[in-house]
């Protein structure tokens, strides 16, 4: 990820040009299934857990906010969260439970109720209430408690009215491991014995944290499946350092496998045969991957590197949740020979019908694929041909708009990608991470969609993000350091940079006069400061490139920028949010591109980098600086600082780690001395 993701907005639709390899090293975010579930376990918990690395998609931050809602205690914590957990504080929620898009927040969570003495209703989004849930209806009924949904599929909004539960012994008829969940969810409150007998093994996550809680829950293996057996637990609090997700790390590995001179290590990557399923199937196909053990147990990294690609057969058992099928289908849409996936029709009821979405889109990008009742046959074009670019719409189901991103990158030419804001759910750096590894250039936002995220969440994942971010540049090989110099007009900022960078022969990007660059083409263009969605709209859109010189669509205007009349307008023009979002974004690529660098500004260790090498805050009394800027009165600079210091996006602020200096009455080279002592 670029090292900080903006969790509060994702592009809606993306470009994304073919040709760019995938090179370096990254994390992806914390396992999903996993943190669902360490929330849930937390939740129950006599006492207090701490939860680190979890994901930071919308649809884990829904399971949060549903076990505040009956009870839990959820508290920041450097990095993650601490949960005061207890069946004794739990209580019946106010209102409905909203679980937006995520089927495993209601499925889990009415697992979780179904015991409590009270009515939870759960109720989701447009996609969410057209998938059934008579899968956990029936067995938790089963078990004494009382679901009801819409029509015989139990439709989502869904009402569960808890009480006192019985253990039962189920078998589903499709392998799920929410199901499972679900039922283990409920059975460690129920009396005797629960038992689930699983015909293909899932995934573990549930048991291994309940065991790893106290819960008395044994787990049996053999020849038809296995067994998961549980009685009535009080359960302990947890410790968790939450590993990487391996169905986000699929995308990078199959972008790697099958862009030519791609080389990806993806680092941190939790490991069991269950999730593991997909790295087979590639192998099989002839994929280059090295598994790599870090010494965690069941933690590993993986290096993947271009690979020609032949068909396989693809069972639905080898990968049992199905998340990595649309990255698979790339894979097999650029292979060799006929790639057949079986009993795969449960796509048709994930986020949006995926298995005729997974269709769609290779067809887009010009591969042949069709759904032949619960397969999915692809026809790859093999080394002879190439996908082309396309436009597709993912219509917001997160994985399929990951998938063709991977898809374009191995395209030739140019693909537009709509419904991209869905990767909120999961992956909300998904961007920046392709920034990393294919450089700021091989995609552009086009328009963005107001995806809002919680203010503790976006502090939460900016943390752990951070923390990533660390060991991952850690991890660049020769990388420079990444040096931040903040503070307000005439401090120095710019005559020191320059001198740093240029003593530790290092790039230097000046994000003033990016924003300079934005105020001067609003002047021009007639757009008024005052209109915050226009000015958005055009810092998206102009072409501003910062070096030597400063252009603006190819016209100079490192003069112009400057003027009397762009220093009136442009903290103005910088507060707008809209316009932060894009030269953020764009000053991340940049960091990114030159692996470090020199950068200044007023919000650089604060929040475009705050995770950077050193962090300086430039400051002199107002007298000096007025003195120095020449061209602009103390009024004109008091007026700067307070509207730089007040605005609600990204406020003029020392970072809590920044060294402060004053540079009133030091020279150039005394301040440059002194910051390089820092290095």
């Amino acid at each position: 990820m670029t090292d900080v993701p903006d969790p509060a907005m994702v592009p809606s639709t993306v470009r994304v040009h073919g040709g760019y390899t995938l090179t370096g090293s990254l994390e992806v975010p914390g396992d999903k299934s996993i943190s669902h579930r360490a929330l849930l376990v937390a939740a129950l918990a006599e006492g207090v857990s701490t939860l680190r690395g979890l994901s930071d998609g919308d649809d884990v931050r829904r399971t949060r906010n549903a076990i505040e809602a009956i009870g839990a205690a959820v508290e920041p914590g450097h990095p993650g969260l601490r949960i005061v957990g207890g069946r004794d504080r739990l209580h019946e929620a106010a209102g409905a439970l909203d679980c937006g898009n995520s089927g495993t927040t209601m499925r889990l969570v009415a697992g979780v109720v179904a015991a409590m003495p009270w009515k939870t209703v759960l109720v989701g989004d447009d996609s969410l209430s057209r998938r059934p849930m008579d899968r956990i209806a029936v067995p938790l009924r089963m078990m004494g408690a009382t679901v009801s949904g819409q029509g015989t599929r139990c439709l989502p909004p869904i009402e569960v009215i808890g009480g006192a539960l019985r253990g039962i012994t189920w078998t589903p008829p499709i392998a799920s491991a929410q199901v499972k969940s679900a039922i283990l969810f409920a059975g460690v409150c129920a009396d005797g014995e629960t038992v689930v007998h699983e015909p293909v093994p899932t995934r573990t996550h549930t048991e291994v944290l309940l065991a790893r809680a106290g819960a008395d829950v044994v787990v049996e293996g053999s020849a038809q499946g296995r067994t998961v057996r549980i009685h009535r637990s009080r359960l302990r609090p947890i410790d968790l350092d939450v590993p990487g997700d391996p169905s986000q790390a699929a995308f990078w590995v199959v972008g790697a496998t099958v862009i030519a001179g791609s080389e990806v290590r993806v680092a941190r990557l939790h490991s069991s045969p269950e999730r593991s399923g997909f790295l087979e199937v590639l192998s099989r196909m002839g994929a280059r991957i090295e598994v790599l053990r870090t010494g965690e147990a069941d933690i590993v990294d993986l290096v993947a590197r271009w690979s020609r690609l032949r068909a396989t057969r693809v069972e639905a058992a080898e990968i049992p949740s199905l998340d990595e099928v649309p990255a698979l289908a790339v894979a097999a849409a650029v292979a060799e020979g006929t790639t057949i996936f079986s009993d795969v029709g449960e796509l048709r009821v994930k986020e949006s019908d995926r298995l005729a979405a997974t269709v769609a889109m290779l067809q887009a990008f010009g591969a042949r694929a069709q759904a032949v009742g619960d397969q999915l046959v692809v026809e790859g074009l093999g080394p002879r041909a190439a996908l082309s670019g396309a436009c597709f719409d993912s219509a917001g189901d997160h994985r399929l708009a990951m998938a063709a991103t991977i898809a374009a990158l191995a395209a030739q030419g140019t693909s537009t990608i709509t419904g991209f804001g869905g990767v909120m759910t999961s992956y909300p750096g998904f961007l920046d991470d392709l920034s990393r590894l294919a450089g700021a250039s091989a995609f552009e936002p086009v328009d963005h969609g107001a995806t809002t995220a919680d203010p503790v969440d976006a502090e939460i994942g900016a943390a752990d993000n951070r923390a990533r971010s660390a060991r991952q540049r850690e991890r660049q090989p020769g990388r420079a350091p990444l040096i931040a110099i903040d503070g307000p007009a005439g401090a120095g900022k710019s005559t020191v940079s320059k001198a740093v960078a240029q003593r530790l022969g290092l790039q230097r990007l000046d994000t003033g006069a990016m924003y300079r660059a934005v105020a001067w083409a609003a002047l021009e263009r007639g757009v008024d400061p005052a209109d915050a969605e226009a000015l958005g709209a055009l810092a998206a859109s102009v072409d501003v490139v910062v070096g030597a010189r400063v252009t603006v669509d190819g016209v100079d205007v490192t003069e112009a920028i400057r003027s009397p009349e762009v220093n009136e307008v442009v903290s103005t023009i910088a507060a707008n949010p809209a316009v932060r979002r894009a030269l953020v974004a764009r000053q991340r690529r940049w960091a990114a591109q030159h692996h470090g660098g020199v950068v200044e500004g007023r919000d650089i260790g604060t929040v475009v980098f705050p995770e950077a090498d050193l962090k300086v805050f430039l400051t002199a009394s107002p007298q000096e600086r007025a003195r120095r800027r020449g061209d602009e009165a103390p009024a004109t600079i008091a007026r700067r600082d307070h509207l730089d210091a007040t605005r609600a996006a990204s406020p003029l602020r020392a970072a809590p780690d920044a060294h402060i200096i004053d540079t009133t009455s030091r020279t150039v080279e005394d301040v440059v001395d002194e910051i390089l002592s820092w290095c």
